[in-house]
């Protein structure tokens, strides 16, 4: 017997030490490539249907520059406020915030005079949308890291929005567009004319980047911007950039640059199976962010960001992204296997979605077992036994099954998988093929 002790103790001691990554779950430790699942190529779409998806995405991404309103719904617009006044939260310090502190944010909205200005504007710096006008972040517990409840999106340079109100100090706008609402700093927006909007909205040829590193510099080399997958660019000649600065008065600055084109494609590309592959391994090993957080990106953005290039304009969220269109299929109450034979047999990979409350993910196929396949920005997945919980960290865009860590899981005191709590899919397929 004290044998046996001496042996479970020693193994526990050798665990204990061991360098082995203890939180390296099996699914990580496959080929994190995308390319693998790629399948026979699809029909081709037709120049009218490109043309027709490019023609939806700008009337959204201008819509602030032409006849976009101020939504007069308050609980909608400003969501976040009932919160502000029973469920503080906890701040920075991970201490709890005093219901003083989060009222007296809610008094500096003054939504009482909401909306009070409509104002044409353009993002110059790639930024943060918050929930309520300040940079300082709001978790639900005092472990809630990187879930700021108060970062609501980050949105691209160069997007068109409307600002609706400003926050008593003015250091903040409240903005609006087809796919975010929030606060933003004044800084990082300039005014727009409506010279300038008409001059913007002739605009007939668009790009976007094919990499996510490299930067774009003004005529005198200064800094302007990151090129970002999914970032649209407008172009006034053949390759001729339009740049967008704030001046001094805050103010818009329109000025030119000509571009190797070699660092961008034509926007709408055309979609493939292949050029969806290529974003997932650009963006493979990138780093988790909450709602846009220190410019990286979480599961709808990672989504959003992919399906931008091909001229869909997807939500900002994952529910949003699981409710767009009509070509869902309920999955919610039927078995991980059930599931996986609906996808298997109504998913198109690279073009389908799957919904779980709170996240959301991109099937791309089978792998070699027949385990759905899917790629996703996504933070951590749990495993138990009966010991307890505990957490995995995924960190960022992972290709994964829909058991993720499931070699952790017990088989009585088991977490649900993510297939366990996935309730829906949705094709995007049709709507890249013009048939919506």
């Amino acid at each position: 017997m004290k044998r046996f002790v001496s042996l479970a103790v020693g193994l526990v001691i050798f665990w204990g030490c061991s360098d082995a990554p203890k939180d390296l779950i099996n699914d990580l430790k496959k080929p994190q490539d995308a390319m693998p699942y790629v399948q026979k190529a699809q029909e081709e779409q037709t120049p009218q249907t490109l043309e027709s998806l490019k023609e939806a995405y700008l009337a959204k991404f201008f819509a602030p520059l032409k006849d976009l309103k101020a939504n007069p719904n308050k609980q909608e617009v400003f969501w976040m406020q009932g919160s502000l006044k029973k469920y503080p939260g906890y701040g920075e310090n991970l201490e709890p915030n005093s219901t003083q502190y989060t009222q007296e944010i809610l008094a500096n909205m003054q939504l009482d005079l909401y909306p009070s200005v409509s104002q044409k504007a353009i993002i110059t710096k790639d930024t943060n949308v918050r929930a309520v006008p300040t940079f300082r972040p709001r978790f639900s517990k005092a472990d809630g890291y990187p879930f700021d409840r108060w970062q609501n999106s980050s949105i691209f340079y160069g997007t068109p929005v409307l600002i609706t109100h400003y926050d008593v100090s003015k250091r903040y706008a409240h903005i609006q567009s087809e796919f975010v609402y929030g606060w933003v700093e004044v800084s990082d927006l300039a005014l727009v004319t409506e010279a300038q909007a008409k001059e913007l909205l002739a605009i007939k040829s668009f790009v976007m980047p094919n990499n996510d590193t490299k930067s774009i510099y003004d005529k005198e080399g200064k800094y302007v911007t990151q090129m970002r997958i999914g970032k649209l660019f407008m172009l006034d000649q053949k390759d001729h950039m339009l740049l967008f600065q704030r001046t001094s008065s805050g103010r818009l600055k329109i000025s030119k640059i000509q571009v190797d084109l070699a660092d961008f494609h034509p926007f709408p590309q055309p979609f493939s199976q292949a050029s969806v592959a290529q974003y997932i391994n650009l963006l493979v090993g990138q780093k988790y962010g909450w709602g846009g957080m220190y410019e990286s990106r979480d599961c709808s953005a990672f989504l959003r960001d992919i399906f931008g290039n091909f001229g869909l304009y997807l939500p900002r969220n994952s529910y949003a992204q699981a409710q767009y269109g009509t070509h869902q299929i309920n999955i919610e109450n039927l078995k991980l296997a059930q599931k996986e034979q609906i996808i298997a047999q109504n998913a198109t990979p690279f073009a389908t979605l799957i919904w779980l409350k709170g996240h959301i993910m991109l099937y791309i196929g089978q792998d070699k077992e027949g385990n759905a396949m899917v790629a996703h920005s996504g933070w951590s997945v749990q495993s138990s036994d009966l010991f307890g919980q505990r957490d995995h960290k995924l960190g960022g865009v992972v290709i994964t099954t829909l058991k993720p860590a499931q070699e952790s899981n017990s088989r009585l005191f088991g977490s649900p998988t993510l297939g366990d709590r996935s309730r829906m899919i949705n094709n995007l397929y049709p709507y890249l093929k013009g048939q919506d």
